[in-house]
C-alpha cells in the first residue's frame, strides 16, 4: 500500500503501538514490554522490511506511545516480578501503588480485581488452582497466573514431609537436596539485599525444577500435597488451606466489581486490566523510553504521539524530559479539551491529536437555525423538558459517585489525615469530606488542573475557584463551613482551606507547611 498512500499525498504513516501487547489485542494499548516489537505483527524483522519501504518513498512514522499504563496480566513479566516479590521487588515502585493503604487487607499486597465472582464462591467451586511448572508454584484462575511469593513455598513443601522422609529415606541424596530447598526458603534475603534475594530464587526454583523432573517419588508426592490445596468442590473446610496460603500472597484476589470501590493502584479510567505506571520517576522514564529514543535515534521514528498525556503525574514534566532525550522530532499529545480551553502554552509539543479541529469541523455539518425544532421533537418523545447543564451533572456525579468511588474513598482517607492535624478541619468527618469531594469532583469545568512544584496557574486557580463555587450552591453543608474561597494542595490533592474572620490570608495546616507548590 505504501507507493499508493505516496501517490495520494500521504506524508507519514500514523501506527497505533506496535510494541509487545497482550496475546490477541487489537489495538496494542495493553502493553507487557514496551522495550520489544510485537511478534504478532512480525517482530523487528517485519518492521525493518516496512520502514525500508516507507524510507524508500519519501514518508514519515509517526508512533504512538503509551507512557501512562501498562497491561495488567500474567503476560507483563515486570507485574509477575512484582506478584511474587512484593515489596522486595526490583518494580516495586515502577507502577502507581498505595502499598500503604488504608484497609488493611491491602496494606502491602496489590488488589487483583479479576474474578468473575465472590472470592469465596471462586474458592469453593474450585475455580482457582494451586499448579506447579518450572516457573514455580502458582494459583491459575483461568488464564490467568499468580505466582505465590517464595516464603510460602514451604508451607507446600513441609505439608506430610514425614511422608516423602519414609518414602525415600533419611540419607537419600535428593532428600536431603529437598531439606536444603527448605533451609534455603527459611532464610531469604529481603529489603536492601535485593541482588542477593534474586540469586536465592534462581538457585531455589532451578534445584526445585531439578528434582521435580529427576524423581518421580518427588513429583508424586508434591502433586499430591497440590491436590490436598487446591480442595474438593462440596467440601467447603477443605478449602481452607488455600485460602490461608492466598491470605500470605503480595496480591489479593477479588471480585472485578470490587475494583470500583476499593482499590489501591490507578487504573486506566475504570479499567480493572490496565495499571498505571510512574512514568514521573526519573529511572522509570528511562527504563519505559529505551526502544522509543533508540528507534527516534535511528531515524525509524520521526514523530511520537504521545496517549493520555493527561493521565500522567506532571505532563509538563513529561514532555521536557521527553524533549530533552528525542531533540526536536515532531511530538503531539491526546488531549481532550473543552471548546473554550487552550492547551497549555509551556508543553514542549508541537500541539494536539486534533479532537478540537474535528469538533469543530463537524459543527459544519449541523444547522444550527434547526435547534429548536429539534428540542422540541425531543421533548415530545420523552414526554417532558430536559435540561442538558443538569443531565451532566447527573451523569458526571453517577460515574464520580459509583465507577470512580475507589479513587474518590482514597482521596478521602488522605485528607482525612490531613485534616486531623489541623484545629480548623479537625471535626470534619470521613462522609463530609466524601460528599465534598464527590461535588467538587462533578462540578468540574475542564479534564483536570496541572499543579506541580510550581504551583498554580490562573488558569488552575479559576477551574478551582469555580468548582468550589458551584460545589458550595450544590451542597448547603459545604457551603455553611466555608466564608471565603481558598484552596491548597499537596501533590495532587486540592483541599478547601478556612480564611479567618478578619484575616487576610488563608490558614494552611502545619504539616503542609514545607509543601512545594501549596
Amino acid at each position: 500500500m505504501v507507493p499508493y498512500l505516496q501517490e495520494l499525498g500521504i506524508s507519514d504513516i500514523y501506527a497505533s503501538p506496535i510494541f509487545e501487547a497482550r496475546r490477541g489485542s487489537t489495538h496494542g494499548y495493553d502493553v507487557v514490554d514496551v522495550n520489544q516489537i510485537r511478534q504478532e505483527l512480525g517482530g523487528d524483522e517485519a518492521l525493518d522490511r516496512l520502514l525500508d519501504k516507507v524510507q524508500r518513498h519519501g514518508l514519515g512514522w509517526l508512533q504512538d506511545i503509551v507512557p501512562n499504563h501498562m497491561d495488567f496480566s500474567s503476560e507483563n513479566p515486570l507485574l509477575v516480578d512484582l506478584l511474587e516479590n512484593g515489596p522486595d521487588s526490583q518494580y516495586r515502585d515502577y507502577f502507581d501503588i498505595n502499598w500503604e493503604h488504608s484497609y488493611e487487607s491491602l496494606r502491602g499486597r496489590l488488589l487483583a480485581p479479576f474474578l468473575g465472582n465472590f472470592y469465596g464462591e471462586c474458592l469453593e467451586n474450585g475455580e482457582l488452582h494451586l499448579r506447579y511448572d518450572v516457573r514455580g508454584f502458582s494459583v491459575w484462575y483461568y488464564d490467568w497466573r499468580f505466582p505465590l511469593r517464595l516464603e510460602s513455598y514451604s508451607a507446600i513443601l513441609a505439608y506430610n514431609l514425614q511422608h516423602l522422609r519414609e518414602t525415600l529415606g533419611r540419607n537419600h541424596p535428593d532428600f536431603i537436596k529437598y531439606l536444603g530447598l527448605l533451609y534455603s526458603l527459611k532464610y531469604l534475603a529481603s529489603g536492601q539485599e535485593g541482588r542477593e534475594r534474586y540469586d536465592q530464587i534462581f538457585f531455589i526454583k532451578h534445584m526445585l525444577a531439578e528434582l521435580w523432573v529427576g524423581n518421580a517419588d518427588i513429583r508424586d508426592f508434591l502433586e499430591a500435597n497440590l491436590q490436598v490445596f487446591n480442595g474438593e468442590a462440596g467440601q467447603p473446610e477443605s478449602f481452607d488451606r488455600l485460602d490461608r496460603l492466598l491470605r500470605e500472597q503480595f496480591f489479593r484476589l477479588a471480585f472485578w466489581k470490587v475494583g470500583n470501590e476499593e482499590l489501591n493502584y490507578r487504573r486506566f479510567f475504570t479499567v480493572n486490566d490496565l495499571i498505571s505506571v510512574r512514568v514521573e520517576a526519573e529511572t522509570v522514564f528511562h527504563q519505559s523510553h529505551d526502544l522509543i529514543v533508540r528507534m527516534v535515534k535511528a531515524g525509524k521514528f520521526t514523530g511520537l504521539r504521545v496517549d493520555h498525556i493527561d493521565g500522567l503525574y506532571d505532563p509538563k514534566q513529561y514532555l521536557q524530559r521527553l524533549r530533552e532525550t528525542v531533540g526536536d522530532t515532531y511530538v503531539v499529545v491526546e488531549k481532550i479539551l473543552e471548546y473554550e480551553e487552550g492547551l497549555r502554552s509551556d508543553w514542549a509539543t508541537q500541539g494536539t491529536t486534533g479532537y478540537e479541529a474535528l469538533q469543530r469541523l463537524d459543527g459544519i455539518f449541523c444547522r444550527e437555525s434547526s435547534a429548536e425544532e429539534f428540542t422540541r421533537i425531543y421533548h415530545r418523545f420523552l414526554g417532558h423538558g430536559l435540561d442538558c447543564d443538569a443531565l451532566l451533572t447527573a451523569n458526571k456525579r453517577l460515574i464520580a459517585e459509583k465507577h470512580l468511588a475507589g479513587d474518590i474513598d482514597n482521596l478521602a482517607h488522605l485528607l482525612k489525615q490531613l485534616a486531623e492535624n489541623y484545629r480548623y478541619t479537625s471535626d470534619f468527618t470521613l462522609f463530609g469530606l466524601k460528599t465534598g469531594l464527590l461535588e467538587i469532583v462533578t462540578a468540574f469545568p475542564v479534564y483536570r488542573t496541572y499543579i506541580c512544584a510550581d504551583g498554580l496557574s490562573r488558569s488552575d486557580r479559576e477551574h478551582l475557584e469555580k468548582a468550589l463555587e458551584a460545589a458550595r450552591e450544590r451542597a448547603p453543608l459545604f457551603k455553611r463551613n466555608w466564608n471565603s474561597s481558598g484552596v491548597f494542595c499537596c501533590r495532587n490533592l486540592i483541599v478547601p482551606c478556612r480564611k479567618p474572620s478578619g484575616s487576610s490570608g488563608y490558614r494552611l495546616p502545619a504539616a503542609c507547611s514545607n509543601t512545594p507548590g501549596r
